[in-house]
């Protein structure tokens, strides 16, 4: 479904990406681990046409990015509550993308908007609410609806629970986990949380100053690291100690 063929980015003399070589199935949840600087948020803003490649493709089914109509590749940052307009009310924030895919009448927006809320465990009120009325957590899954209701075929989570308390990032996590099984959307969750990758990743790419470390199914990577790098990120961060645990999604 998504092909990067060597790609590299480079600012002036600086590679934060290094001829880095993946592809995701169509339906997964694809892991981008690493620690900070890696490069792993590159790789999203490359996938949402923010920058541009120095080196290398990237293809999606077969096209390259700018053959694609924005809404089939949708995101969810970190921060939701600076993702999210102040001066509107959730319902006219979740309208709009409709609205700029042609999706003109009121009701059939309306409609469409209630349904994403019930998805994303929202209730119908929290339409005519303002972000600032909603919890962190609440916000989060917003972002989440505003990003799954146009039908996306690729959903890219950069660091999607960062901001969130430990009892909110599990049922974000699961939230995503319920969506990509129930809608069929594939997910490229970019963390450096162990735990959350073990739980929801179906595969990792293991990132260190923009190079491909290794890529494995991430049963696997935990239990089996192919890289020295791998081996020593894992023991470094107390992996095994801290995310071994039966996976709840």
């Amino acid at each position: 479904m998504l092909e990067f063929e060597k790609v590299s980015k480079y600012y002036g003399k600086k590679a934060v990406l290094k001829n880095v070589s993946f592809s995701v199935k169509r339906g997964e949840i694809f892991g981008i681990l690493g620690q900070s600087g890696a490069g792993k948020s590159t790789i999203g803003k490359l996938l949402l046409q923010m920058i541009k490649t120095t080196e290398g493709k990237i293809l999606f089914e077969g096209k390259e990015l700018k053959e694609l109509s924005r809404r089939e590749i949708q995101t969810v940052f970190q921060d939701p509550y600076s993702s999210l307009n102040p001066s509107l009310k959730i319902g006219q924030i979740l309208e709009e993308p409709l609205l700029a895919n042609g999706v003109k009448r009121k009701e059939e927006r309306r409609k469409k908007v209630l349904e994403t809320l019930k998805k994303v465990g929202l209730l119908e009120s929290d339409a005519e609410k303002y972000p600032s009325e909603l919890s962190g957590g609440q916000r989060q899954r917003v972002c989440i609806a505003g990003a799954i209701i146009l039908s996306p075929k690729l959903i890219v989570c950069d660091e999607p629970i960062a901001s969130l308390d430990l009892a909110i990032q599990e049922q974000i996590l699961q939230l995503i986990y319920r969506i990509n099984q129930e809608e069929g959307i594939t997910f490229l969750f970019i963390s450096h949380n162990l735990p959350a990758i073990y739980r929801i990743a179906d595969r990792i790419l293991l990132l260190y100053q923009g190079e491909v470390q290794e890529i494995q199914n991430t049963l696997d990577f935990f239990y089996h690291p192919n890289s020295e790098y791998g081996r020593q990120f894992l023991q470094n961060t107390k992996a095994r100690e801290n995310s071994l645990t039966k996976k709840a999604v």
